[in-house]
């Protein structure tokens, strides 16, 4: 079944959700509902063209879904988050992110309907991976929100866009809680792929494990970092987007050099 109609659909809900909460940011505001409405469309959307797009693929994510995946992620933390915390402006890099990752998976999907369906075993390692993943771009992103808002704090006058952001606090405190998530799931991740994936160590997969093992250290770094000095510092949102970078690298990068290149 084509991805097409679905994936456009996505992608330019998505992008309006983005586009529509920049112009309010731009004018001091944070919350908006229309763009709220637009992420949870754009959200389902996505869900919907993941569940589609692997049943078309045996189960088995192309680069396309797999960043579909961790974007909605990105977007449903977001989302959830923004009711409690107004970190509604998050929604001008997720969305349209997302919406990019519905566009080539809409547009590049290769299927393979000769391969047999994933077993439960190999199921569970690609479902932790994936949260995993989702949860450490999302610490990475806050990192570098945060540190965007130190280095703006610092600045006489104050710019009306910084009035806008969500509080320093509360950034603070979902970076935090995103980072323990983050170490957790992957450590569930990288077991689970030890005990159940024979060819775990193989060389097709050695970078990306040892990748993901590195992440996995600069996480565990992090939060000693956090226990060591307490709150949230800056040698500690370096190493979380240090980490959220090898983890990108050592699935999305090497997935698509596999997929387009090679």
């Amino acid at each position: 079944m084509s991805l097409l109609v679905p994936g456009l659909l996505a992608t330019s809900v998505l992008f309006a959700s983005g586009i529509r909460q920049f112009s309010v940011f731009k004018k001091g505001e944070v919350r908006d509902a229309t763009s709220l409405l637009l992420g949870v469309a754009g959200f389902v959307l996505s869900v919907i063209l993941v569940i589609q797009g692997l049943g078309d693929n045996g189960g088995r994510p192309t680069t396309g879904l797999m960043g579909t995946l961790l974007g909605a992620l990105l977007l449903l933390l977001v989302l959830g988050t923004s009711s409690k915390h107004p970190v509604n402006a998050l929604l001008i890099g997720v969305a349209p992110l997302t919406g990019l990752f519905t566009l080539i998976a809409s547009v590049l999907n290769p299927t393979s309907n000769h391969l047999n369906p994933l077993n439960f075993e190999t199921a569970v390692h690609v479902a932790t991976s994936i949260v995993a993943y989702g949860a450490i771009a999302y610490s990475g992103t806050l990192a570098i929100l945060l540190s965007w808002q130190h280095s703006t704090l610092k600045e006489k006058p104050l710019s009306p866009l910084i009035a806008a952001l969500p509080p320093l606090d509360a950034v603070e405190y979902l970076f935090l809680r995103t980072v323990q998530t983050a170490w957790i799931v992957l450590t569930i991740a990288l077991v689970t792929g030890i005990i159940y994936i024979d060819d775990f160590w193989a060389q097709q997969l050695a970078h990306k494990t040892a990748l993901s093992v590195l992440a996995w250290c600069g996480m565990a770094l992090a939060l000693w970092q956090h226990f060591q000095d307490g709150g949230v510092t800056r040698t500690m949102r370096k190493t979380a987007i240090a980490a959220a970078v090898l983890l990108c690298i050592g699935y999305l990068g090497s997935k698509a050099v596999l997929e387009f290149v090679l």
